[in-house]
This record gives C-alpha cells, structure tokens and sequence, in this order.
C-alpha cells in the first residue's frame, strides 16, 4: 500500500539490535527491496568498560563490514560519543537502564529560560525524586544537591576526538546514512552533534 501510494518514500526498519544479514536479507525479496533501508544503533556507550580507542575502532569496524553481506541500505539511527551510560534520566525521568561502568561527573543542572515564570526544584536536596524503577539503585541517575551526571572524565577530549574521526570514517565507508542523538541538548557535548563538531571531535569527509 506505501509503495502504491507515495513510491518515492523509504521503509525503515530496526534491525532488533541483531545486525546480522542472514536474519534479515529474506524479509523482502532480492528483487522487491527498493527504498528499503536498515537502521541499527551503535554506542559506544553500551558496550562495557572500554580499553583502548584504537581496539575499539578496529572492533567497530569490523562490525559494519558486515553491511557488506546486508542487501539493504543501511543507516545508523542512533549514535553517540559518550563513553559511558551516565547521561541524565537515560533510561527515562529520574531513572538509568544501566549501570555506569566509571565515575560520573556532576555539573549544575540548567536553570529554565523562562525566568519569569518557570519554578526552580530545590537544589539543596541531597535526592531529588520522586525515583525511577531503577533510579536509587543507579543514583547517577537522581539529582542530587542541584548537580546532573554528564559523561565520566576517563577519556579526554583528544581520545573522544580520535573516537570520534574512526566513526565517522567506518560510516562514510560501510553506511548510507547515520544520525547523532541529539543534535543538541543542555549538559552533554558527547551526544550533542552541534557542540561535538564545533569542538573538532567529528569531521566529514568534504567529498561526501
């Protein structure tokens, strides 16, 4: 019915977090998968305590060499520079899905812009709920005494930049299309694209 009504427009589907081509390639037959595209979610952030950039790269890269066996254009839907899950209510309000494998870092938590009108929470609260299903066992998550986790300090802004160049290099080569999440946001420049490229961690390739 899509493709009778609006044939110009694209299918996307998850992959189910199973980036694995014999799984997926006979959904859509060889000859009936135009415009038909792939989308998986790749952080680094998941993966567990990381060692070395360069092993994760090589690992990373390995791992989408796999759209080589994939018949459908692929596109990365989700991706981020943090190194870790400790990114405020990233599981939902007051509550983390994870645990952070390091020590977050607190900054003080935004004020809103509606200065005339919005109400302050109080910032002399040591736990500001109310909690998440998870939120006081993985307090990264919970506000505490005015200050919001952002990303750990455990990779500095020169191996988030080297991060962030391997990335974008296995995705000119291997991808059709990748998006950030998000473009910007208030605490964290590892998952803000604007703030990402303006401080040189991702570059692209001018002749894509």
């Amino acid at each position: 019915m899509m493709r009778e009504q609006k044939p110009h427009l694209k299918f996307v589907f998850h992959d189910a977090f199973h980036f694995d081509a014999s799984l997926w390639n006979d959904m859509f037959a060889d000859d009936d998968h135009e415009n038909v595209v792939m989308d998986t979610h790749a952080y680094f952030a998941w993966g567990g305590p990381h060692g070395d950039i360069g092993s994760y790269c090589d690992e990373y890269g390995r791992t989408m060499g796999m759209t080589e066996w994939i018949k459908y254009d692929v596109w990365v839907g989700e991706w981020s520079l943090a190194t870790d899950v400790c990114a405020l209510w990233l599981g939902g309000f007051n509550d983390a899905n994870t645990d952070a494998s390091r020590e977050c870092q607190r900054v003080e938590c935004p004020y809103s812009y509606l200065k005339e009108t919005a109400v302050d929470f109080d910032r002399t609260a040591a736990k500001l709920g109310p909690y998440g299903s998870s939120g006081l066992n993985r307090d990264h998550s919970i506000i505490k005494n005015g200050t919001c986790a952002i990303d750990s300090a455990f990779y500095a802004d020169d191996q988030v930049m080297r991060l962030g160049q391997c990335v974008i290099s296995i995705f000119d080569q291997r991808v059709e299309g990748h998006f950030m999440w998000t473009v910007r946001n208030e605490l964290e420049p590892r998952w803000n694209y604007i703030a990402s490229y303006d401080k040189g961690w991702i570059k692209h390739n001018n002749s894509n």
